[in-house]
């Protein structure tokens, strides 16, 4: 992540701003192309970075599809979303971009640009915050229509012809209904698109948690104690979480825990697990690194509720309709939190916050990355968050003890 910031910057800056002498020289010269759009070709979406975005967008998705029903809609991103996006079942094209080796990158952008050109994309919708590749990659499209977020620096606005206001103070997917209209677009239905893994994932993620001892129809809470590389800042502390973890264990004897993560921080995960006291090590499963995505998904049916830092995988609990707790700091719940109808947001708007998505701030950039605004988030907070959503979730079990899961996942 970081050297890819480095090259998005130190190699992307001065080529944007080449590009845009010569853009200015020829809109100088009084040369225009058309900006309207037919609808009959290709338009495209560009994300890149976060899972979590990318459930976000699937409102806008949606919209544009119904209104350029005969239009050939492309979502272009990294390899490592593909999954996802065809899992959303909302684009006819997805165009992936392989970040391992410099030179698969250097391939695939080529091969992109070549694919964006031949099939003369009409419009794109770059919704990188401020990113110098996505805006060459919108460029190089060859789209007369180019939406992206506004700057007021040379080598963006002379690039995009579509600007749309970044504005903190207004909800992600507000932004995006922004973005929309430059299409002449109207998003109505703001709701995530639910994903549907099959009975396949359900069942294999089921038996890891059988085989920790889960009885199916049993309370279970999904904890993730990760965020992502972009802001490990974003991490409540592993111990804070421990102290949440067992006092629900100790309070509820039926209730079972699901540590999720990926393969990457399972360790991280496992050292969570090693602070709670013997006895209860027995009803929390270690599922992080041996769920696939689709599983992950799978299991959310399952769960009562997911506890989580601002992350990729609160996005998807709540696509999935799992009540959420969710807690912020370096990011804003206002500005990005889903908004699903059971979710509790703990955010103590510290002065410094948001760090995170700041064109003139990166993350931990006033606290030394030591993420004082997590660190005034309390168990006592948590807890007492916790158990609402909880006693919720037993009620509505009561009410239905036929079913344990929402009737949007089938049965395997």
């Amino acid at each position: 992540m970081a050297a890819m910031r480095w090259i998005d910057h130190w190699v992307g800056l001065p080529l944007c701003f080449l590009l845009g002498l010569c853009v200015a020289l020829v809109r100088r010269l009084g040369i225009h192309r058309s900006r309207r759009i037919g609808g009959q070709r290709t338009l495209a979406v560009f994300k890149f970075f976060g899972l979590g975005s990318i459930i976000e967008i699937s409102p806008l998705l949606r919209a544009i599809r119904a209104r350029y029903p005969r239009a050939r809609l492309a979502f272009v991103t990294f390899a490592e979303n593909e999954h996802l996006v065809r899992m959303l079942g909302l684009c006819t094209d997805v165009r992936v971009i392989r970040t391992q080796r410099p030179l698969d990158f250097a391939l695939d952008v080529l091969r992109q640009i070549a694919w964006l050109q031949r099939e003369r994309v009409e419009a794109v919708i770059d919704l990188e915050f401020f990113s110098k590749f996505s805006t060459l990659l919108s460029f190089f499209s060859g789209a007369r229509v180019r939406v992206g977020f506004h700057l007021n620096d040379f080598w963006r606005y002379s690039l995009i012809t579509h600007a749309i206001y970044f504005n903190y103070y207004q909800h992600i997917t507000d932004v995006y209904r922004e973005a929309a209209r430059r299409l002449d677009v109207m998003i109505d239905d703001m709701t995530l698109s639910r994903l549907d893994a099959g009975p396949a994932p359900r069942r294999a993620a089921r038996e890891i948690l059988t085989r920790h001892g889960w009885s199916p129809g049993a309370p279970l809470v999904g904890v993730n104690v990760n965020a992502g590389d972009m802001s490990l800042e974003r991490r409540w502390p592993l111990e804070r979480f421990a102290v949440v973890v067992q006092a629900l264990l100790e309070r509820h004897a039926d209730l079972f825990v699901v540590l999720v993560g990926a393969p990457s921080e399972r360790a991280y995960v496992l050292a969570l697990s090693e602070r709670l006291p013997q006895e209860l090590q027995a009803r929390v499963a270690i599922a992080a690194g041996q769920w696939t995505l689709d599983e992950f998904i799978a299991a959310l049916a399952d769960c009562d509720l997911f506890i989580t830092n601002d992350s990729g995988p609160m996005h998807l609990a709540a696509a999935q309709g799992v009540p959420l707790l969710s807690l912020w700091g370096p990011g804003r719940p206002g500005f990005y939190a889903p908004r699903s109808a059971d979710h509790h947001a703990i955010y103590n708007d510290f002065p410094c916050s948001p760090c995170l998505y700041m064109f003139t701030t990166f993350e931990g950039m006033w606290c030394n990355h030591e993420g004082w605004c997590m660190l005034t988030i309390t168990p006592d907070a948590v807890l007492a968050a916790a158990e609402p959503l909880l006693g919720a979730a037993r009620q509505r079990r009561a009410a239905c003890p036929s079913t344990s899961a929402p009737d949007f996942v089938a049965e395997p």
